[in-house]
């Protein structure tokens, strides 16, 4: 059984290594609320992208699936941090490199059926 996340802000990350094999992942966040703490996961690799009307079904590697609405893709000023010190750790220790892709390009993925 797979687990389902739907996360309230959401961005398509690029991982390259330096070998250059590239990976996509979803780099997702959840507000906390009053009283609570701002959460955040990595997908852990793009599969297959289903796109609905309003939303993308975003499938990976471990067999979860994320649902990421159209209008939350962008990141919190939390999330915005965690990426910047990523970036910068994969960086300095030589190992790739990590960027916000800004449009999903459908034809880089496994396409399922698109569901209106």
């Amino acid at each position: 059984m797979s687990n389902e996340y739907t996360p309230d802000k959401w961005e398509l990350i690029e991982i390259v290594s330096e070998e250059g094999e590239t990976l996509y992942k979803i780099l997702s966040s959840w507000y906390g609320g009053y009283g609570g703490s701002d959460s955040w996961r990595f997908s852990s690799g793009i599969t297959k992208v289903v796109e609905h009307n309003k939303h993308y079904e975003v499938h990976n590697d471990s067999g979860s699936v994320y649902i990421c609405y159209k209008g939350s893709k962008g990141m919190s000023a939390y999330t915005g941090t965690v990426f910047t010190n990523l970036k910068k750790q994969l960086e300095a220790k030589k190992l790739g490199t990590l960027k916000i892709v800004n449009r999903i390009k459908l034809n880089q993925f496994k396409q399922g059926e698109v569901n209106e």
